[in-house]
């Protein structure tokens, strides 16, 4: 019994348990399950589509190993953000087409493709590969059989000439959407009547004006109720594209100190003397500091001026040293000096075939046959004459071409094929220079990095919030740059017109994305020439920019005392004088001139922010005098002196195109505005600050 007992009571223990490790799988896996349910794999979302973060990353993949074969030094953040704005666009593109209906038929992508006019990226890619018409270009890809080519052989070109297609039958459909936009927009009889009324008249103007920077700040509070006023009225000026952070940064240069200089110096010179003093360059093979380069090139191709005027009357051994740029040596010893043949003019064919098709194919072209005819032989590619440059051919090439008489020779052959050539003209021999090209680039030490870090971290140990960062950063010698960032920032100080930005500083951008307003960052090293710390100020979320946010503050403070301004100098000055001479003593100024042409961009003399003032003097009576008048920076007073009708009167194509280029076609049919527009249209959200 006691046994039993044991074994029921261990049974209740081994059912919890049990029951236990259930319950625990159950709320593990409920909880995946909600994991699953609220992640969000979304680059961005564009309207009712979203971009997939896989699909961008496979994008990203193909478009940075395209950059690294062309050698694209560009930063990953930067490069991401132009894609994803180019895959949104994209999105954009695609919901307009399927609203208006545009599609290509497979007729005008053809057209396109292989037709008698192509496109140019057609036309680039086939010339690329050698064909003469992007139709040679199709035909040899997807009939590789006809020419003696394996599948496989063009797996490569298939597939780069179906990605053009792609982006021609893009082309084809942005096309048919700007010409259906920018046709929706033209000017009718009452625009062309108004654009020529507008421009027909010049109106000559004296005036003067009081400007309100004249009168004191301190005299002219504003209040936060006015300012939110004033707010109210203005806020669709204020919409917020994305959440915005304020910051302030520091950002370190990790330059070499005046030690790593002259470790520098004396490296560069052991290897001048060096070089100086034996033959050749073997003497700096050990300095693995060094890049070593050989150049064989004439005068011309020496793109360095210095370079080529020491070149220009140096001898075999001698060595020139450049002054040290911005950390980068540079070394360069003439190590050969010699006459060569250059440019040669060349027909050339191509033969695919055993020794006897090889034969046959050059006894018909030293027999007399065209290049035309042999072309027709299978095997055999040919190309008319065209100039080549062959200074840095093999010696024994440029010796066949050399000696090569009036008919065709064997320039290469082997079991499998030959390149025969024909010598058409040769271009008077040249003379070329073998360089050797010696570089090095200065960096910081180990010590002077670790020193720069320690003083900044130092500095960070004892300013921890963001008042005393800001406060504190200029007596530590360190300058606190104020700016704003959004998810699409990709770079601290970056500007999407001009870029400008701090290279591999997105983690530090995420970092303000991940925190708190009031928080002070780390250092963040990954630019190993920049050393980057951030404080986060504020943050802003929402449609619209706040009355707070410091920019829309500053304006609407500006706008309001501004006409407080007004009104105060309007209430002084109104009906105090009968002339702008007197006019002008009171306002303590003298009488100006300007010419009002009522459709001008901007007027002389006159801030453009005083669009009313323009309209009015436009049209102002010659001999009236106009004024006092409330201005945004100024108020003034003027007088029209005469009215100048012109006598050329536009024609109706003219008054088109300036339709079209002010408020037509030019203006909304173009990539820029409709991504503008349709983004705004849509909503869009990109979501890549969660990724990277």
């Amino acid at each position: 019994m006691a046994a039993l007992e044991k074994i029921r009571k261990k049974a209740v223990v081994l059912t919890i348990v049990i029951g236990l490790g259930l319950l625990a799988f159950i709320v593990e896996d409920g909880v995946r399950a909600v994991e699953s349910l609220f992640n969000d794999n979304t680059a961005a979302k564009v309207g009712g589509d979203k971009i997939d973060i896989m699909e961008f990353q496979k994008r990203e993949q193909e478009l940075a190993a395209q950059n690294q074969n062309q050698n694209n030094q560009e930063d990953q953040a930067v490069r991401q953000q132009q894609l994803l704005d180019e895959m949104v666009f994209e999105k954009l593109l695609e919901q307009e087409y399927d609203k208006v209906g545009i599609d290509v038929t497979d007729s005008e992508l053809s057209n396109a493709l292989t037709g008698k006019n192509p496109s140019q990226a057609a036309m680039q890619f086939a010339r690329q590969i050698g064909a003469e018409t992007p139709a040679q270009a199709y035909d040899f890809i997807f009939n590789p059989a006809k020419y003696g080519i394996q599948d496989a052989q063009v797996a490569e070109l298939r597939a780069n000439w179906v990605k053009m297609q792609d982006d021609v039958l893009k082309q084809l459909k942005m096309q048919k959407l700007s010409m259906l936009v920018a046709g929706a927009i033209q000017a009718n009889d009452l625009d062309r009547q108004q654009m020529a009324e507008d421009g027909e008249t010049t109106c000559y103007i004296n005036f003067v004006k009081k400007d309100y920077s004249t009168l004191a700040d301190s005299k002219f509070p504003v209040s936060d109720s006015e300012l939110k006023a004033e707010y109210d009225k203005e806020k669709q000026l204020f919409t917020m594209d994305e959440e915005t952070r304020a910051i302030h940064y520091i950002a370190v240069n990790v330059e070499p100190s005046q030690s790593d200089v002259a470790k520098a110096n004396a490296l560069v010179n052991k290897a001048y003397n060096n070089l100086v003093a034996y033959n050749g360059i073997d003497s700096i093979r050990t300095m693995s500091e060094l890049r070593t380069d050989s150049v064989k090139a004439s005068l011309s191709q020496i793109t360095d001026n210095a370079v080529r005027d020491f070149v220009k009357g140096a001898s075999v051994g001698s060595v020139y040293k450049a002054d040290p740029q911005d950390k980068n040596y540079h070394l360069v010893k003439v190590l050969k000096i010699e006459s060569s043949l250059d440019s040669v003019n060349v027909a050339s064919v191509a033969v695919q075939g055993n020794k006897k098709l090889q034969d046959s194919v050059l006894n018909m072209l030293n027999s007399g046959k065209t290049l035309a005819e042999v072309a027709k032989v299978k095997g055999v590619k040919t190309q008319d004459a065209e100039w080549q440059q062959i200074a840095n051919a093999p010696d024994s090439l440029k010796t066949k071409i050399a000696n090569a008489g009036a008919g065709y020779v064997v320039l290469q052959s082997s079991a499998e094929g030959a390149y025969l050539c024909k010598v058409v003209e040769k271009k008077a021999p040249k003379t070329f220079y073998t360089l050797a090209d010696v570089s090095f680039q200065s960096y910081a030490s180990q010590k002077t990095i670790d020193n720069i870090t320690n003083k900044l971290q130092n500095f960070l140990n004892k300013n921890k919030t963001v008042e005393a960062f800001e406060k504190n950063a200029a007596k530590a010698g360190y300058q606190a740059i104020e700016a704003e960032i959004t998810p699409s920032t990709p770079q601290i100080g970056y500007n999407p017109q001009f870029g400008g930005g701090i290279k591999d500083s997105r983690k530090a951008i995420k970092w303000a994305f991940d925190n708190k307003p009031g928080a002070v960052s780390t250092i963040f090293s990954d630019n190993k020439d920049v050393l980057i710390v951030v404080a986060l100020d504020n943050v802003y979320k929402g449609e619209y920019f706040p009355v707070d946010y410091p920019a829309v503050k500053d304006y609407l403070t500006a706008k309001v005392r501004n006409s407080k301004k007004g009104d105060a100098l309007m209430k002084q000055f109104s009906g105090k004088a009968k002339d702008l001479n007197s006019y002008a003593k009171l306002f303590g100024t003298a009488v100006d001139t300007t010419q009002v042409i009522f459709a001008q961009d901007g007027i002389n003399k006159i801030d453009n922010s005083e669009m009313g003032l323009i309209g009015r003097m436009s049209v102002a009576k010659p001999g009236q005098l106009q004024g006092p008048w409330k201005g945004n920076s100024a108020i003034y007073v003027y007088q029209a002196t005469r009215q100048e009708r012109s006598k050329r009167v536009p024609s109706k194509d003219e008054l088109n195109m300036q339709f079209a280029r002010t408020r037509g076609g030019y203006v909304v049919a173009n990539a820029q505005v409709m991504y503008r527009i349709l983004s705004k249209a849509a909503g869009v959200k990109k979501n890549i600050i969660k990724f990277y």
